[in-house]
C-alpha cells in the first residue's frame, strides 16, 4: 500500500503521513489504532508499540518500563491511586493537574494524549489480562469531584465484569508490605517476570530473579488480605451509591 492510499484511509494528508514516515513529526495519538484497522496484518502493532515513539515525555527511570508494558501478557498491580490503563479522561486529567500543579493546560492535556493512547492496548484483539488490587483511600479520596469519582468507579465495575480483568479493594484499615508506592509485576511469552515499583518522584525496575521473587510474595500478602473480586465488584457498587449526588 502507498503512503497515499494509507493517508486516504486514515484521512491524515499525504504530507503529513510521509514527515512521520521519515521521523520528522511524532504520529499523534489517534493514528494508532487507525493505522492498525487499516493494516490488519499488523496485529495491532502500532497500538502496542506507540509508547514508546512518546518514551520522551516520560522520566528517564520510566522509560524501560514503558517500552515493556505493552508486550506484558499479564499485569499484576497494586496502586495506590487508579492506575493510567484504567482512568477515565475526568480522573486522569483532575489527577495530572494535582500531580503537576505548575504545567500549563495544553501541557497537562498532551500528558494526558499520551496515557489515553497507552490504553490502546486493552482494545487489541488478544489484550493483556489485568489483575490489580486498588488500596481503599483511592476510591475514597475525591479527585477533581465527586461526579468525577462516580464516573471513575462506573468505569471501574465495568472492568470487573469483563473477562479481561480482575479487580480487588484492599481496605484502609488492613496494614500491608507496599504503603510506599504502587508496584507492578508484567509476565511475557518469552521473557522472565519484571517487577516495577513506583513512587511520586521516582521509579525502580527490578529484572533480578530474587528481587522479582520478593515482590511477588508482597503482591501475594496484598491479594489476599484485599476483598475477594466478587465482594470488591459489590463494594464498588455501593459506592456510587453513597456519594453524594
Amino acid at each position: 500500500m502507498s503512503i497515499a492510499d494509507l493517508a486516504e484511509q486514515v484521512r491524515y494528508s499525504k504530507s503529513h503521513m510521509a514527515n512521520i514516515e521519515a521521523a520528522h513529526r511524532t504520529p499523534p495519538p489517534d493514528l494508532p489504532p487507525l493505522l492498525d484497522t487499516a493494516l490488519p496484518s499488523a496485529e495491532g502493532f502500532f497500538t502496542r508499540f506507540f509508547p514508546l515513539v512518546s518514551s520522551d515525555s516520560f522520566p528517564d527511570w520510566s522509560r524501560r518500563y514503558m517500552a515493556l508494558e505493552p508486550v506484558a501478557n499479564t499485569h499484576l498491580k497494586f496502586s495506590l491511586s487508579i492506575p493510567g490503563l484504567w482512568q477515565t479522561e475526568s480522573y486522569g486529567l483532575a489527577f495530572l493537574r494535582l500531580g503537576l500543579p505548575r504545567a500549563s493546560e495544553t501541557e497537562i492535556r498532551d500528558l494526558w494524549a499520551i496515557r489515553k493512547a497507552r490504553q490502546q492496548v486493552l482494545r487489541l484483539p488478544k489484550p493483556p489480562f489485568i489483575w490489580a488490587v486498588l488500596d481503599e483511600a483511592a476510591l475514597r479520596r475525591v479527585v477533581g469531584s465527586t461526579e468525577v469519582m462516580r464516573g471513575q468507579i462506573r468505569r471501574l465495575i465495568e472492568i470487573a465484569g469483563s473477562t479481561d480483568a480482575a479487580v480487588q479493594i484492599l481496605p484502609i484499615d488492613r496494614a500491608h508490605g507496599a504503603i510506599g508506592g504502587s508496584l507492578t509485576l508484567l509476565h511475557f511469552d518469552d521473557a522472565p517476570r519484571v517487577a516495577y515499583l513506583e513512587g511520586l518522584l521516582s521509579g525502580q525496575l527490578l529484572e533480578s530473579p530474587d528481587e522479582v521473587t520478593n515482590m511477588a510474595l508482597v503482591y501475594d500478602t496484598l491479594r489476599a488480605e484485599a476483598l475477594t473480586p466478587d465482594d470488591s465488584l459489590a463494594w464498588l457498587e455501593r459506592a456510587t451509591e453513597e456519594r453524594p449526588k
